[in-house]
């Protein structure tokens, strides 16, 4: 797994699996501040993730400001080598990118040994 810091913050590269269809998700912000993962329609509408009249809508709040999302399980999310399966997702706007803020995918990515990282500055 690949970590890229750009103006100081972490930003991965992963892979959304819904129905079975693949999207790979470029430049996904590790944020440890978000309490969930939280993706952008216009991204996710590929794979076919888009809402449906009996998904409720939830509004959630954060530095960024308000934003009204919808959530969804996907088969998979995986980030290098981690994977979670039956994975949680929300789906909004986003007009500021993406982010990977679950504790268990966080975890899971900041348990590598550093040195794996390959960490590269930008």
């Amino acid at each position: 797994m690949k970590i890229l810091i750009q103006d100081g913050l972490p930003f991965v590269t992963a892979v959304l699996i819904y129905r079975g269809k693949q999207l790979i998700l470029e430049n996904m912000l590790l944020d440890t501040g978000s309490a969930s993962t939280i993706l952008s329609t216009d991204q996710v509408q590929k794979v076919g993730l888009i809402p449906s009249p009996e998904d409720p809508l939830h509004e959630i709040r954060g530095v960024g400001g308000v934003e009204i999302v919808f959530s969804r399980k996907v088969d998979c999310l995986s980030v290098g080598e981690f994977a979670v399966e039956h994975f949680e997702v929300e789906i909004g706007a986003m007009e500021y990118g993406i982010a990977i803020g679950d504790c268990r995918l966080q975890a899971a990515a900041l348990m590598v040994n550093a040195r794996r990282l390959g960490s590269v500055q930008s």
